[in-house]
């Protein structure tokens, strides 16, 4: 492991980087913003490190830029594993002899995987505590083993797997500076900005990794979320003017308490003069939208809300531990649209008690619910999931291609589907709800240049070009 004198560190030099996914047709990849990193910059910046964040999906950048920095940080979610392997390999092959961390969900279940590539460790969980610690034993030329939530390699290649490091409370949450995305390269491309007020989320799905990563659901105060919307708009002003804010916690409302919390920020951001010119996009539970929520949304300046919807069916839900019911879906998708408030309906091909005419029953149910966006995605094995480890227990052989783990691969075989089904929900029934439908054709008229593009990315993966 590379050490560094007091005086010296200050002076090192930080990359954090985000690679994308070798598949250009999934969300992660079309979305050009950072996921974690930003917030980690800032962090590191206000100890005084020298941070500058490459997020591929913003801007490709040459990999033998990051040779010249003294300690790299990889953020891994399942879909990007293998680039970021591949680009750790080669970094190592070139001669590189800083320290190289890795975080990130997918790191966090399986560090292993990051240190047989050449990796120093991996910070398991939230990185706001154990990334600043980990750098303080470096300066200090001190043993990882008091640091708690890595995994890591001793000078005799033996692993160590330290203790959990403790979970920020609600209190540090709120104490967590404005993510620095000025250290994006390239930030000017950035069109969708994200915040976060919360971690983890109330519910335990089946399929979700979020409870796994982030633990329990802890929210942030109404001061909190006040002072960075008024920090991002009087010191940052061309993210303000230029980019559309995705309030990018699981779920915006969770629970009774914090929602109490959000609908103070909703009163508030129009008084104060806080709503995004580009208007804002957030997450949340269909079954939290009443008809006072659905007005305070409107009247703060949000524009979407994605919805994590799964499916219409009530024994699919109940089996998939959604706790919510096909009433829930219709009565908030009502409220929402009375205010005139977009939807996107976020769903699941290949739940096993589906069929895919019965899903397909299901995606129409929610075109007559008047939905706006849909998007399918197949059912992915994320590692740590309940699912996951329900599917291992029964011997089930689950693909570790993880570029294939973006929900537009199907990778498992749902009891009354075979995997040729699945894939014709994902694809054909998308192509459906956007080509051959009345409202699909006036999203066409509405969005032409969006769906060019997407054809675009369509073909360019099609044809591997």
């Amino acid at each position: 492991m590379k050490t560094a004198s007091r005086e010296d560190i200050y002076q090192m030099k930080i990359a954090l980087v985000e690679m994308s996914s070798r598949d250009r047709l999934n969300i992660y990849a079309l979305i050009k913003m950072g996921r974690g990193i930003p917030l980690l910059a800032a962090i590191l910046k206000q100890l005084g490190y020298s941070v500058e964040c490459f997020v591929e999906t913003v801007q490709k950048f040459d990999w033998l830029e990051l040779l010249s920095y003294d300690l790299i940080g990889f953020s891994i979610i399942s879909c990007t594993a293998n680039p970021t392997y591949v680009m750790i390999k080669e970094l190592r092959k070139a001669g590189y002899k800083g320290t190289i961390l890795v975080g990130g969900p997918h790191a966090t279940v399986l560090p292993d995987e990051s240190l047989e590539v050449g990796a120093d460790a991996v910070v398991r969980h939230e990185g706001d505590k154990t990334f600043p610690a980990l750098l303080k034993a470096i300066e200090q030329n001190i043993s990882w083993e008091n640091v708690p939530g890595i995994t890591w390699k001793t000078k005799t290649n033996i692993r160590q797997h330290n203790p959990d490091q403790e979970l920020l409370t609600s209190d540090e949450l709120s104490a967590l500076p404005l993510p620095a995305f000025e250290t994006i390269r390239g930030h000017q491309k950035i069109h969708q900005l994200p915040l976060m007020f919360s971690r983890g989320c109330p519910y335990d799905c089946v399929f979700c990794a979020v409870r796994n990563f982030f633990g329990p659901y802890r929210f942030t105060t109404i001061q909190s979320r006040m002072l960075q919307l008024k920090t991002l708009r009087d010191n940052y002003t061309w993210f303000w003017e230029n980019c559309t804010i995705f309030f990018a916690d699981d779920n915006f409302f969770g629970t009774h308490e914090s929602q109490l919390i959000a609908n103070e920020m909703l009163r508030r951001m129009p008084l104060e003069n806080l709503i995004p010119p580009k208007g804002w996009v957030c997450q949340m539970r269909v079954a939290d939208a009443s008809l006072e929520t659905a007005q305070l949304l409107k009247n703060a300046g949000c524009i979407v809300v994605c919805l994590g919807i799964e499916s219409t069916d009530a024994i699919a839900l109940k089996s998939i531990h959604k706790g919510q019911t096909p009433e829930d879906i219709s009565n908030g998708l009502s409220k929402l649209h009375s205010q005139g408030i977009d939807t996107l309906a976020m769903t699941i091909a290949g739940i096993d008690t589906d069929t895919f005419w019965s899903f397909f029953r299901g995606i129409r149910k929610l075109r007559e619910w008047g939905i706006t966006y849909l998007q399918i995605l197949a059912m992915v094995p994320l590692p740590g999931t309940k699912l996951t480890n329900q599917l291992l227990a029964k011997g089930v052989n689950i693909s570790r291609n993880y570029d294939y783990y973006n929900g537009m691969h199907v990778l498992l075989k749902p009891a009354k589907m075979s995997k040729f089904s699945v894939w014709l929900a994902v694809y054909l029934v998308t192509i459906w709800f956007y080509f051959f439908t009345t409202h699909g054709l006036m999203l066409f008229m509405k969005r032409f240049k969006y769906y060019l593009k997407m054809m675009f990315v369509m073909f360019r993966q099609t044809y591997k070009i």
